[in-house]
């Protein structure tokens, strides 16, 4: 009898012993979840704390220039490297924090026509910034951080490319057409326009923006020539097509002048400074 009280209280002491254990590991793991959650909301809510909405430009109080406007349209292609057309993040990174450091106010397509056909501008510092192909890069490297600093900017995708190895989805674009990106035509094929007959270059321009019409119910204003090839025809087809203005890989800044089919860009290549960045924007 006593031995088997004496069992009995051994187990009743086990079982007080486990029960404590139990309830210890299930309140630290409690704690350490609310840790988690804690640490996922503070990271969600400093993530949010730096990325500036992209503001709408008030396009009624603009400033009229007394000079013709010379515009900066800077060209990006891939935010990578590897070579001449690809731009690694950090430069990339450093050449918006310039524009945010001395209050240049980023464009929309629209915004650039009305700049140039009026010749006022929103602010004394404007800049139109593009990028051609629409490479995944640019959504994934660029898009970030032209969110951090509220900036607009415009990419000239390619009809056939959307979706294919190393370029932008449908997803891709609508998330960023949400937050101040544009979508522009590149054409359908990317093909050489001076090197088309007349027929085909206008399938090219005029298909290519029935086509962003549609796929985002707007008005495609704009086209970029690909690799920067245009002869007569194409700046005459380009306006039959519709486009207001079209832009080629010609250095300088544009100008009304030059013809608002054939306006001229600042290209970006890699090991820029931003020092140097700055001084090619601003036209030193």
């Amino acid at each position: 009898m006593k031995k088997t009280c004496m069992w009995m209280s051994v187990a009743f002491v086990l079982l007080l012993i486990s029960g404590c254990m139990g309830t210890k590991q299930q309140t630290e793991g409690n704690q350490q979840a609310g840790k988690e959650e804690k640490g996922q909301v503070q990271a969600k809510e400093t993530k949010q704390t730096h990325q500036i909405e992209v503001a709408e430009i008030d396009k009624q109080n603009w400033i009229q220039q007394k000079e013709p406007v010379a515009l900066p349209i800077l060209m990006y292609h891939s935010i990578s490297s590897g070579n001449s057309l690809r731009v690694p993040m950090s430069e990339f990174a450093a050449h918006m924090k310039w524009l945010k450091d001395n209050d240049y106010v980023t464009l929309s397509p629209e915004d650039a026509y009305q700049v140039l056909m009026t010749n006022s501008t929103p602010s004394e510092k404007c800049v139109l910034i593009t990028f051609d192909d629409g490479y995944t890069d640019n959504y994934i490297k660029a898009f970030p951080i032209l969110k951090q600093y509220g900036m607009k900017a415009t990419i000239f995708m390619i009809e056939q490319s959307i979706g294919r190895l190393h370029h932008l989805t449908d997803a891709q674009m609508d998330d960023m057409m949400a937050h101040g990106i544009s979508i522009e035509s590149h054409t359908i094929h990317h093909l050489e326009l001076n090197r088309l007959s007349q027929k085909q270059q206008e399938e090219e321009l005029k298909g290519s923006k029935a086509f962003f019409d549609q796929r985002f119910s707007q008005q495609t204003i704009m086209v970029s020539y690909p690799v920067g090839r245009y002869n007569e025809d194409t700046l005459k087809l380009a306006k039959e097509a519709g486009y207001e203005m079209a832009v080629t890989t010609e250095p300088g800044h544009a100008k009304k002048e030059q013809g608002m089919m054939s306006l001229h860009r600042l290209r970006i290549s890699p090991g820029l400074s931003p020092e140097s960045f700055g001084r090619l924007v601003e036209g030193d």
